[in-house]
């Protein structure tokens, strides 16, 4: 051990797996709709436009598609429910983070 620390990358890849980035879905209902956010566990991450689930069985296949577990879905849906914000944490592959969430664009000065 030399003394210092270098944190974990925050894209990982395994054997045989695409490289992928953890992140956090934060999900809040307006009415019917959903609105879902992609945060980067990256501070360098670049900043996305949310996601807009029209009803449950798109936000339910939506998460699907990003690897949550049936567990983790129920409890979302229960936060929802009491009408708090649900919190995921997800690891995306390049593909779905820009299938789902655009970058946004930044704006000149």
């Amino acid at each position: 051990m030399n003394g210092s620390w270098d944190p974990p990358d925050v894209l990982t890849e395994h054997k045989g797996e695409r490289m992928t980035e953890e992140g956090t879905l934060s999900i809040v209902r307006h009415g019917n709709p959903y609105q879902v956010r992609y945060a980067s566990n990256n501070p360098r991450g670049r900043d996305r436009q949310p996601y807009a689930c029209p009803d449950a069985d798109t936000l339910s296949a939506l998460l699907h598609q990003c690897g949550a577990e049936a567990g983790a879905i129920t409890q979302a849906y229960a936060e929802l429910g009491q009408g708090r914000m649900a919190v995921l944490l997800v690891a995306l592959s390049p593909e779905q983070i820009q299938a789902f969430f655009s970058p946004t664009t930044s704006r000149a000065s």
